[in-house]
Formats: structure tokens, C-alpha cells, sequence
């Protein structure tokens, strides 16, 4: 028997290919976005911070540059340093020729704003040399890099901090633009004399990286060597051992972004991949759903004949799994094209952060494992649809359903209403159109063929049509609105995460009952609208009313399509444009103060795990009168040292207010008790948590940097990165959602084809079956972008009210595109397949 279901699986492939081609589309795309995204995931899991600095050096020893929280470990932002007494340990190390102490500061000159600063000494570890002139020996002499243009002996105006001097150009040197000082000056300058950022090591003659690693790490060990960091401020789940690195993890002593951008990306490029299967699983099983219900005569044939649904499932899905397989292997084939064409452009935006992500020749077979997922989704997306496809009711002991003698399976064959000269069409089948009765004329003498008059006698009305669907469905979608509802309410309720994440599952679960309400949605809109349909559309309003009354199932499924794809933009661009709009608001309101920006780590639990979240800062000087957070409670003027004033979302999220006290964890690992002196509102603008200047100085890599403005909203290391391939993301995904909307009209349509013909050879003229298709894309059209809009907006109002404490707002053009991107979608895909058959002469 399984061969019989392999060879009909087959046969059933080959002569339905026309239904199948649009699942087939929509298969190749998914498999094409989702081993895009595997390639994007697996490259940049294998990127690391590319080493130039230190390049020359065979091991560079650095502190652990991250925090742990109960097994819990995450990236830091600002330097954790080293101690300069490990560079005399790290000379007496048997193997190395010289250890070189680096140190990074900023500088401004009078033609740059912002320039590193280091000692000449680190240049060897690149190594850069001179191109001409001498190295510095005095406190006033620095080198400059050849592409700052700076001619040999010139003399710069050099502001560090608030110290401004003038210094004499007496070398130019390879490398990108920086300043070189002497080791002395360069260690009074960066403002930490008793520490260095990192210990680049030159080796001996013929010792090896890995030997002087081992030397080296034994002799870290023996001495006991632990960061700069005093032991009362080290959280208690950082050990502090210095790290020696080697190879391309050189790079990780250079770069503090490239890991926080790394790993920001990994769950950005997770999150698209899960959205990519939940699209694709929707859009499969309505796919499927609407092919096998144009096949359920031949289905109930083969039941009739001795076939069991269990064997018409496995049929089905084999048939299914057949045409997925080559469609998802034709897509991640194009996938690899397609990703390293478009990858460079992510590269060279990751680049400023110095995290490398070369593409690796051996990752690009990667599509092929997500190929097999699509495969899966494909099969297991038609489960629900050969739930409703096959025939149910009771079976005998062999299997099969009892057959009445004497009357055909439900969509099996019999005699046609034309050969038992009933009129056409009071009724449904489950394989044939509703044809409306069209009274036939007198007898008159015959006359020569012509094009098709239009029908002018009127359509009657049709008897009750069957339900739509079991029971079940409908109230199984009833209770997931119902979900979707409560989630919704929730995140109005809840700060912060909860909000966004409680909005996110309102969405989907809204979506999927939709799906499930999709023929009823469609029966009550044709209901409501029939009336206006008949009155001012004519023959064609009227053919329209009867057939979608007649087929609600085929209008539900491209309605929930337009849900799914008007829902999923909305949701996307209105939460980021309302999230930047409050932001911009909120900046304006705070003024025009400057100060230094940075992170903090926030320990907590949630549902009983670990959590280290990473929360944007700012450091002001207390009593700026230009500086206005919108206080709620307490006096910014009584910030200082051991004090922190903290946004109003955030004070909500971990219950705080003035007077208690916090635990938070510097950009730098350093952990802190402090009291909180006051609740403001405009955490978008100035970010979560307040500190004085000065405080929060001694906790970032460079103290000595010059104050930067308030920026909306204050961004976390790579945001403009993640930000860009969000958008990007969104595109495609918005275009896979139309795509399902053009595949399944397209499904609908193919289905429809010996409908209209017979429509039109009764004598329907071709203006009016088109004024019925048209009608018919209107109002689906219409009835999806509406839904899906509502369908958007109850969680977005309960999110922007949590969150941004506003009204959700999307930009008129971004509206307008996809208002137009819909109604595109839904012409071509409801009109264009039916062109062959509106050709047909009478």
C-alpha cells in the first residue's frame, strides 16, 4: 500500500502542478530567507574583533573584560584594567624579549575633534614605525600618524581632558590617525598612573605564540595577578584573573563594542528566524488548505474506493514533502548568491565597532540544514489542512466510512445539474463553484456564434449554505482573540520587557485566531456588504455576493493572509516610529546639557533564572539649570558621589524609589550600593539611570573624554548596526507576507477557472465576471488591511501606553506603502490567474 501512496503521491503532484506552483513560490522564498539569516547567524557567531593594534605581538595580557551573575555572563562596556606592576612580572618571563605597557586616551588638536592618544613605545606592537623624524624624549614632543597631514616639525594646539598645551611634531609615523607620546606622558595624561589598559608581549627569537603563552599563564598564576579593580567593588562572581591572549583573540583586547554588538546581532538574527517559521507555518497551512479543498472530490473518491484518511494523510504529506524538497532546495541554493552579495554592506557597518565577520567558505552549506526545516514546516503545515481536506465520521473495521448506495461521495462524481436538467447552482459542493440560476430565454431561431451577452435577468437568492467549518475552530479562534486580548491588557499594565514581550505574543496569538475565525470573518463581512454589492455593482456585485457567500472559506484565507502581512508591518514600523517620535519629544523637553554616556549591568531573576540587563546611562553635573529629566520625585541636586537618580519605568520595574537603595554594576564590572535621590520621567531621552559626572568618570575607559550632548534616544554599542538590519529584516519578511498574500489568491484563483468559465459560457459577459473579481479583491482586500490593523492596534496601544506613555503613531508615507503594497498584492494575485479563463468563447 505504501507503494500505492508513493506512485498516486507522485501522479497527484504532476496534475495538480498548477495549485501547487504558488506553494511552491512560497516555499522557495522561505527557504531562501531563512538560510540568509543561518548564514548571517552562523558568520557572525564565528566573528571575533580583528587584531590590528597588536598585531605584532605573539600574546597580549588584559583583564577579564566581562561579569558574571549565577553562571550568568555578559560583555563589558568600559575597561577593566590591568596593573602596572604585571609588566615588570610579565619582563622576568623566560621567552619574552619585551612587554610593552598600551594605553588609549583621547586627544583634540586644533584641526581634529577627537584623536586617540597613545605612548610611542605601543606603536611595536602593530608595529608601525617611523616614516621620518625621531621618536619623542620629551614631554612636549609627540608623534603623528601620517594621515592626520601634519608636517614634520609643525606645532599643535593638544587639549586632553581640561589640560591644553602645545605640542612639537618631531616624528611621522604608519597607521591610522593617532598622536604618540612618550610612555611617561602618556601615563600622566590618561589620568590612571597605577594601571595600563593591556600588556602587548614581544617573544624571543624562536620562541613560539603558544610556548610564551604557556610561560606566560603559569607565571599570572603563580603571582596571583588580578585586574586593577579593589577587591571591595569586584562583584562576587568575577574572579578577576587576567586574560593572555593569542591569535585573532588578540582582537578582544582592542575592541570593548565588538562583543556587545556580537552578541546583540546573534538574537537579532534568532528573533528573524523564528518570525521567518511562524509566517511560514501560517502561510503553508492556509496554502495547503485551500489546494486540498479544490481536491475534495478526489479525495472522497478515493476514500469511496477502499482508501483510509490515515492513508490519504500520508499521501498528502508525501506529496507535499515531494514539492517542498525541491523548492526549498532551489532556495537555499539561492540563498548563498544572495548572502554574500549583500553581507559586505553588513561587514563594512560592523567594522567601526572592530568586530570581523569574514565569510567562511565551509558555512555556506548551512541552507541546506535549513532547506530540512522548511521541508518540516511544509509537512507539518498540512496536518490541520488534511484534517479538513479528508473525509471524517465513522469508520468501519476495515477503516474506511460506510458509501450510501446510491449516491455519490460529497464531492465525488455524479451526474451534472445540465444532465439531469435541474437548474445550475442552488447549492454548494465541496469540489464544485456556485453557479447562480440564470432563467433560460424562449425558444427563438438560433443565432450565429458571437461574444457573450451580458446576463440582465436577476440572480435569486440561495437557500442557506453549510457552515463554514466545524465548531471547534471557531471557538478555538473565539478563545485565542480572547488571549490576545488579555495579553494586550497586560502589557499596559506591564513595565518595560513585560510590555514589549506580553505586545509580541498579543500580536501572534490575535493572527492565529484570526486564521482560525477566517471563514466566518468572511461570511459576516459578505453578509454585511451584500446589500451594497447588489445595489451598486451591478451583475458583477451580485455574482460577487453569491459566491462569497457561497465560498467563505476561499475569502477567509486571503483575508487572514492581509491580516497577517498588514498586522506584521504595522506592529514593526509604528512600535519603532513611536518609540523614536516620544524620544525626539522627550529630548526636547530636557534641554541642551553635556555629559559622559556609558552602561550599567542590573542583576535580578526572572522566573527564577539570571538575568544581567544592560542599561543605557548618562553622567551630568547636578544644578545644570539647562538640564531638565522632568523629576517626579526627589532633587537631582542632591546627586553625588554614592547617589543615583533613577527613571520612572525603571524605578517601577524593580519597585524602587527615593531613599532605597540599589545594587548596580558600572560599565567597568565595579559594584556599587547607592542610595536614590530622585524619579525622573524622560528616561528616553537621557536613559535609565542618572549619575554625577564625576562619579561616574572614574568608571569609564576614558575619563578624560570631552562631554558629548544628550542624543535620542540614548543608543547601546551598535543600535545604528541592529537597527539597519532590523529594517532590513522587516522588508523581507513584509515581502514574504505579500508574497503568501499573491500565492494564496493565486490558489484561489487557479481553483476558480472552470467557475468562471462555466459562468461565462451561461452567458456572463467577460466586463462582468471582471467586475466580480474586482469586487471581490476590494472587499478582501479591505476586510484583511482593517483587521489587520485593529489587530495591530490593541497591543500597540497597550505597549506605547506602558512604555513610551503615548499613542502609537506610524509615518503617513510608511501607511501609504503598505496600504498600496496590499492592494497591489491582492489585484494581481485575484486577477492575473484568472485571465485564461475569462479568454474563453461561449
Amino acid at each position: 500500500m505504501k507503494e500505492a501512496l508513493a506512485v498516486l503521491a507522485r501522479a497527484s503532484g504532476r496534475y495538480h502542478r498548477r495549485s501547487w506552483r504558488a506553494v511552491s513560490v512560497a516555499l522557495a522564498a522561505t527557504s531562501l530567507l531563512l538560510g540568509c539569516f543561518a548564514l548571517a547567524a552562523l558568520t557572525t557567531a564565528l566573528g571575533h574583533p580583528a587584531p590590528e593594534r597588536y598585531a605584532g605581538a605573539e600574546v597580549v595580557v588584559t583583564a577579564d573584560q566581562h561579569t558574571r551573575h549565577r553562571g550568568v555572563t555578559a560583555p563589558l562596556t568600559e575597561r577593566v584594567r590591568v596593573p602596572r606592576t604585571v609588566v615588570d612580572l610579565l619582563e622576568s618571563v623566560p621567552g619574552v624579549a619585551r612587554a610593552v605597557a598600551d594605553e588609549e586616551f583621547t586627544v583634540r588638536t586644533d584641526t581634529a575633534a577627537r584623536l586617540p592618544g597613545r605612548p610611542w613605545p605601543a606603536a611595536a606592537l602593530a608595529p608601525w614605525g617611523l616614516v621620518a623624524g625621531r621618536e619623542p624624549v620629551a614631554a612636549d614632543e609627540v608623534v603623528a600618524s601620517v594621515e592626520l597631514g601634519v608636517a614634520l616639525g609643525a606645532e599643535l594646539d593638544v587639549r586632553v581632558g581640561q589640560d591644553t598645551s602645545v605640542r612639537r611634531v618631531v616624528g611621522l609615523a604608519e597607521g591610522p590617525a593617532a598622536l604618540w607620546f612618550t610612555a611617561s606622558e602618556a601615563a600622566a595624561l590618561a589620568g590612571h598612573p597605577d594601571s595600563v589598559d593591556a600588556i602587548g608581549l614581544l617573544a624571543e627569537p624562536g620562541v613560539g605564540a603558544g610556548a610564551l603563552h604557556t610561560a606566560v599563564r603559569q607565571a599570572l598564576d603563580a603571582a596571583g595577578a588580578v585586574d586593577a579593580r579593589p577587591q571591595e567593588v569586584r562583584p562576587a562572581g568575577d574572579p578577576g584573573t587576567l586574560r593572555a591572549l593569542t591569535g585573532d583573540g588578540r582582537g578582544a583586547a582592542e575592541s570593548l563594542t565588538a562583543q556587545p554588538v556580537r552578541t546583540g546581532l546573534l538574537a537579532l538574527f534568532g528573533a528573524i528566524a523564528g518570525s521567518v517559521l511562524l509566517i511560514a507555518g501560517l502561510v503553508l497551512a492556509t496554502l495547503v488548505a485551500r489546494a486540498l479543498r479544490q481536491r475534495a472530490g478526489e479525495l472522497a473518491l478515493l476514500h469511496a474506493v477502499g482508501a483510509t484518511a490515515g492513508q490519504l494523510r500520508g499521501a498528502v504529506a508525501r506529496e507535499v514533502a515531494v514539492i517542498a524538497a525541491r523548492a526549498a532546495l532551489l532556495g537555499a541554493v539561492a540563498s548563498v548568491p544572495l548572502f554574500v552579495a549583500l553581507w559586505p554592506l553588513v561587514t563594512a557597518e560592523a567594522a567601526p565597532y572592530g568586530l570581523a565577520l569574514p565569510v567562511l567558505p565551509w558555512t555556506l552549506p548551512a541552507p541546506l540544514i535549513t532547506a530540512g526545516l522548511t521541508v518540516a514546516t511544509a509537512v507539518l503545515a498540512t496536518l490541520p489542512a488534511t484534517g479538513g481536506a479528508t473525509p471524517g465520521g465513522p469508520r468501519s473495521r476495515t477503516g474506511r466510512r460506510p458509501v450510501r448506495h446510491g449516491r455519490p461521495p460529497a464531492g465525488g462524481p455524479g451526474p451534472s445539474p445540465a444532465a439531469t436538467g435541474r437548474p445550475v447552482g442552488s447549492g454548494s459542493g465541496a469540489a464544485g463553484p456556485v453557479v447562480p440560476a440564470v432563467p433560460a430565454p424562449a425558444a427563438k431561431p438560433a443565432a450565429p456564434a458571437g461574444p457573450a451577452r451580458p446576463v440582465t435577468a436577476s440572480v435569486p437568492v440561495l437557500p442557506p449554505v453549510p457552515s463554514p467549518g466545524p465548531g471547534g475552530r471557531k471557538v478555538g479562534g473565539l478563545v485565542l482573540l480572547g488571549m490576545g486580548l488579555m495579553s494586550a491588557a497586560g502589557g499596559a499594565v506591564l513595565p518595560g520587557e513585560g510590555a514589549a514581550a506580553a505586545a509580541g505574543a498579543a500580536v501572534v496569538v490575535m493572527v492565529i485566531g484570526c486564521a482560525l475565525l477566517g471563514p466566518w470573518i468572511a461570511a459576516w463581512v459578505v453578509a454585511f456588504t451584500g446589500g451594497a454589492l447588489r445595489r451598486c455593482g451591478g451583475v458583477g456585485g451580485r455574482l460577487a455576493a453569491v459566491q462569497g457567500r457561497a465560498d467563505a472559506p476561499r475569502l477567509g484565507a486571503a483575508v487572514v493572509s492581509i491580516v497577517l502581512v498588514t498586522a506584521f508591518a504595522v506592529v514593526q514600523l509604528a512600535a519603532g516610529a513611536t518609540a523614536q517620535r516620544a524620544g525626539e519629544e522627550q529630548a526636547r523637553a530636557t534641554g541642551t546639557a553635556d555629559g559622559i554616556h556609558s552602561t550599567v549591568l542590573v542583576a535580578r531573576s526572572e522566573l527564577g533564572e539570571a538575568v544581567l540587563d544592560r542599561l543605557p546611562v548618562l553622567g551630568v553635573t547636578p544644578g545644570d539649570p539647562a538640564f531638565d529629566p522632568g523629576v517626579r520625585d526627589g532633587d537631582l541636586a542632591d546627586l553625588g558621589a554614592g547617589t543615583v537618580a533613577v527613571g520612572a519605568d525603571r524605578a517601577r520595574t524593580l519597585g524602587a524609589g527615593v531613599g532605597d537603595t540599589l545594587t548596580l554594576r558600572y560599565g567597568d564590572g565595579a559594584e556599587e550600593s547607592l542610595r536614590i535621590v530622585a524619579v525622573y520621567t524622560r528616561s528616553l531621552a537621557v536613559g535609565e539611570f542618572l549619575f554625577d559626572r564625576a562619579q561616574l568618570a572614574a568608571h569609564v575607559s576614558d575619563p578624560a573624554a570631552p562631554a558629548a550632548a544628550v542624543r535620542t534616544p540614548v543608543a547601546l554599542e551598535g543600535a545604528a548596526l541592529e537597527s539597519g538590519l532590523s529594517a532590513t529584516a522587516v522588508a523581507g519578511l513584509c515581502a514574504l507576507a505579500l508574497l503568501a498574500v499573491f500565492s494564496t489568491l493565486a490558489v484561489s484563483a487557479v481553483g476558480r477557472r472552470p467557475e468562471l468559465e462555466l459562468l461565462h459560457r451561461l452567458g456572463a459577459g467577460r466586463g462582468q465576471l471582471w467586475t466580480m473579481l474586482l469586487l471581490e479583491a476590494a472587499l478582501v482586500a479591505l476586510t484583511g488591511t482593517l483587521l489587520g490593523v485593529a489587530v495591530a492596534a490593541v497591543p500597540l496601544l497597550g505597549f506605547s501606553w506602558a512604555v513610551l506613555h503615548t499613542l502609537p503613531w506610524l509615518p503617513p508615507l510608511q501607511a501609504a506603502l503598505i496600504v498600496t503594497a496590499v492592494l497591489l498584492t491582492t489585484a494581481a494575485g485575484a486577477l492575473l490567474p484568472a485571465r485564461r479563463a475569462l479568454r474563453v468563447r461561449r
